[in-house]
């Protein structure tokens, strides 16, 4: 009876090893990924293309996800203007 149950254990070990052994495809790819080289583009050729490709709708943005890096800064209007103005005069009267 104690020689089935230590059995059983170690069989239950030799799988459960087997389960948690590293993924040979992903660490091929990882290796594969680190080998193609570098780039022959610059870094303003990439935000060039990048910021092509964004205006011609070919890449995928969203609300929750902007990138800072390739957005332009705007002009406040008028109205942005009036209420800072605004604000500011509240905190000057409040001090």
């Amino acid at each position: 009876m104690k020689a089935q149950s230590i059995l059983a254990a170690v069989a239950l070990l030799v799988a459960a090893g087997t389960t948690f052994a590293a993924d040979t495809n992903e660490a091929a790819v990882d290796q594969a990924f680190r080998n193609t080289g570098s780039s022959t583009l610059t870094r303003a050729q990439v935000k060039a293309d990048t910021i092509a490709a964004r205006k011609a709708g070919l890449l995928d943005t969203n609300e929750a996800y902007q990138d800072p890096a390739y957005m332009a800064p705007r002009a406040k209007n008028a109205e942005v203007k009036a209420q800072l103005a605004a604000k500011q005069v509240k905190d000057k009267t409040a001090q």
